[in-house]
Parts: structure tokens; sequence; C-alpha cells
């Protein structure tokens, strides 16, 4: 899959998908000299949705644009034992509230139905066609875990959790919504805005959920960034 992205809430995202382009923002910092550009992401929409972006960043690309992503998959699973990479999944699950995994895979009963049976698609990496150089600039979701338990003290899975299969309805206690929030939301937002302040890069495109573009969009302007028109940057 593209990348392991969330859904906060099913109802809202199939309301949200009413474009068939994306409504890229652009940003620019006049004192470092820096322009930014945000791509407000769905993870499930229209296939021209993506097309759409795929294309911009191409664009992008060309005119000597580095693209940032979000996305908490593990950087490198095959230095967790079996038995670590099912604890991993079911603490996240935990913390999420469902399993992540492509959201259009219909055997994953985790997920609303209305979005498993959608008419839409879902992101990936070839429907972006996002390329080797692009930068995952996020929090693995191991390292969001530690970060939780620091936090919070240990995620303690019941039987239920263990006993509950990654794609079967999950019906088991999750952690409180403002403990999710501040580590999916707030604590990622915090982590990719340093990332963008502190990169030397002077043209950055940065692919993120729609659902993180206010709060983002605040911390940017309160670092010196001032949004402005599209500049031609797609013709």
């Amino acid at each position: 899959i593209f990348t392991f992205t969330f859904i906060s809430c099913n109802s809202i995202l199939l309301k949200l998908i009413t474009s068939k382009e994306i409504k890229t923002k652009v940003f620019y910092n006049q004192e470092k000299d820096k322009t930014l550009v945000i791509f407000p992401m769905l993870h499930i929409n229209h296939p021209e949705f993506y097309a759409d972006a795929k294309v911009k960043l191409e664009k992008l690309r060309q005119q000597g644009y580095t693209v940032f992503l979000e996305g908490v998959a593990l950087e490198d699973s095959t230095s967790f034992s079996s038995q670590q990479l099912d604890t991993v999944t079911r603490k996240m699950r935990k913390i999420v509230g469902y399993n992540l995994s492509n959201y259009k895979n219909k055997q994953n009963k985790s997920i609303s139905k209305a979005i498993r049976n959608s008419k839409y698609v879902s992101e990936s990496r070839e429907n972006m066609g996002i390329q080797p150089e692009d930068i995952t600039v996020d929090i693995p979701m191991n390292e969001l875990i530690e970060i939780y338990e620091k936090k919070y003290g240990p995620i303690k899975l019941t039987d239920c959790d263990w006993e509950t299969d990654y794609l079967e309805k999950y019906e088991c206690e999750t952690v409180p919504k403002i403990r999710t929030d501040d580590i999916l939301v707030y604590t990622r937002n915090d982590t990719i805005e340093k990332r963008v302040y502190e990169s030397k890069l002077k043209k950055i495109a940065l692919v993120y959920g729609e659902k993180h573009f206010n709060f983002i969009k605040g911390g940017f302007q309160q670092n010196g960034y001032k949004e402005v028109d599209t500049l031609n940057l797609f013709e």
C-alpha cells in the first residue's frame, strides 16, 4: 500500500469526497526564500483526484521541488521478529481503532463497510506517482507507540485484542480519543512542521492528510510563511 495513514471518521470522509481535482495551497517564506506547496490529501477518492495529484507533483519535480510525504509504515519491517510485528500491529490498532491496511480491502471488516464497498479508490504509490527520491518525513508506527507509552504508560493488550484477527471487526476497548489525537494528529503535525522548517531545501511539496491542513497551515503562518497564489506552477 501507499503508506499507513488514517481515517478519523468514516462518515465524514465520505462526505468530503466531492472533488476530482486536488486543491493545492502555496506558502512562501520571504526571510528564508522558501516555497511550500501543500497537497491536502483524502486517502479515498475519485481516481481522477489522484491522477491530478500525480501530474501536479511531477510538474513540481521538474521545477526543482522535493516531495515530502506523510506515512507511518515501519521503515524496515525485516528488523522486527514476527512476534514484535504482531504486537506493534495490535497496539497500533488499539490506538487507531481499526487495522491499518488498504482502505479498499473488502476483507478488512475493521473498516466501515461503506468505505470498503464505495465506488472510490484508495491512495497508492502507483496512482500518486511516488518516486524513490521522495522523502517520508513522518513518524514510523513503532516510534509513535514508543512516544505514546513514554507519555501515557504501556498499552495493555487484552484478551479481546489478542483474539480478534487483524481483518475482523474490532470491538475491543481503544485508548482514550484525546490520547489518540495527541499522538496521531498533534505529535505528527509538530514533527512534520519541524522537518519542513529545518530543511535547507528551498522548494518543498508536502503531501499530507486534509484533516491536518488547518493545524499545520496555522503553524506555518506563525513561522513566517504567507499564503500566495499558485504562481502558475501547474501551467
